[in-house]
């Protein structure tokens, strides 16, 4: 009998994340039991908000609770607690880890495959552009400035709009609307929380092909878990 593989998916926020799951369940295989872990599931969202102090360059990140509110952090305050839960999910029995985040994050240790989405997104947008522009949906407004910083230091030219996919779908549809009529290869959402469902509200809005993370990575992912 085939011996069942784990994937640990990691998310900076908590855990479980319904959002997710409904999207990437139907993609993996029968043998891939898929276990979560949140970076904030010992903390409250009251805690979280009163650490959000960034310092000038410090990358902001946003997330979910397990009770479907938008929580804003830091990336020092949530590192250790990343690190920990891949600890945990390696110590019971993960043979591969997925973060569930498209931030840019410092090494992690790590001893089985770790997926961090946001190399092979950049990777796999930058080979596909071949230097055309690209749309980049992310969350929130104070997010702008760093993916001008990250995507434009891997070579990639993009421009950049906001909405948060925790905060409904009408705001992902304004955005995406704000794309229509340049000249762009396509669409990109830089965010894990982004569905496939406003994947194609983005697509229908503006008539171009879109980029999902949540999507592009699991599907990598089961090609390694046979």
């Amino acid at each position: 009998m085939e011996r069942r593989k784990i994937l640990a998916a990691v998310t900076i926020g908590q855990a479980p994340r319904t959002d997710v799951t409904g999207d990437i369940l139907p993609l993996l295989p029968e043998h891939v039991e898929l276990r979560e872990y949140g970076a904030l599931d010992e903390r409250s969202y009251e805690e979280v908000m009163a650490a959000f102090h960034p310092r000038p360059g410090e990358q902001v990140l946003v997330s979910r609770m397990r009770d479907g509110r938008q929580a804003r952090m830091t990336e020092g305050y949530v590192l250790p607690l990343v690190q920990a839960k891949i600890h945990q999910a390696e110590e019971e029995g993960a043979d591969a880890v997925l973060l569930l985040c498209t931030g840019a994050f410092p090494r992690f240790e790590h001893r089985t495959i770790l997926l961090e989405p946001q190399s092979m997104l950049h990777a796999v947008v930058r080979r596909l552009a071949d230097g055309r522009k690209v749309g980049l949906l992310v969350p929130m407004e104070d997010q702008i400035e760093q993916a001008y910083r990250f995507w434009g230091g891997h070579g990639i030219d993009i421009t950049v709009v906001h909405a948060s996919p925790y905060l409904g779908f009408d705001g992902v549809r304004a955005a995406a609307a704000q794309f229509r009529g340049q000249d762009l290869a396509f669409l990109c959402t830089d965010c894990m929380g982004y569905t496939v469902a406003m994947k194609e509200a983005i697509r229908q809005e503006t008539g171009l092909p879109v980029i999902l993370p949540r999507t592009l990575v699991i599907r990598v992912l089961s090609e390694l878990l046979v």
